[in-house]
């Protein structure tokens, strides 16, 4: 079980890593990572352990979330890990992600360089959800469609505007 090598899930291409939607992207790289048993791959938690003496035995395979593979499997489990982040980011180089470090690198370049960004996003937009008026005579149902959008769109770029507090604007 150890090591079948199904490869990572890759996102529709409107939920891929664009530079804009990190919170979104970082919650679904999480669920995928967790799933599969690779979350310390990503955060670091799970390091790359000393290779073996020639003299000593290989130790028997482990479970994905077993936080000490042998080599072999850390270096698989870490791959995977990279081509998660790699495969659903549109432009992985433009981005700032180093296709050469490991997965834990790439992710903490991620979360450092995008999760302010995020923050100031998600302020704009929910702004732009806050500044949407209904003008008399125009169609209702397109207004609510219109602040449902910009509610959605603000919710994906991390804003945390839940049902009743919509419902006030």
């Amino acid at each position: 079980m150890s090591s079948n090598n199904h490869n990572p899930p890759i996102f529709p291409n409107d939920l891929q890593f664009d530079g804009t939607n990190y919170i979104t992207f970082r919650d679904r790289v999480l669920i995928a990572a967790q799933l599969r048993g690779a979350e310390g791959y990503l955060t670091g938690a799970t390091t790359k352990p000393m290779p073996l003496s020639p003299t000593t035995s290989p130790s028997a395979s482990t479970e994905w979330y077993d936080p000490t593979p042998t080599v072999d499997e850390w270096c698989i489990r870490n791959a995977w890990t990279l081509a998660l982040i790699i495969y659903n980011t549109k432009n992985p180089i433009g981005l700032g992600i180093s296709m050469s470090d490991t997965a834990a690198v790439a992710w903490k370049t991620l979360k450092m360089t995008y999760a302010a960004v995020s923050d100031l996003a998600a302020a704009a937009a929910e702004g732009a959800l806050r500044r949407t008026y209904y003008s008399d005579g125009s169609s209702f149902p397109d207004h609510i469609k219109d602040l449902r959008t910009k509610w959605n769109l603000a919710v994906e770029k991390g804003a945390d505007i839940k049902d009743k507090h919509f419902r006030a604007i």
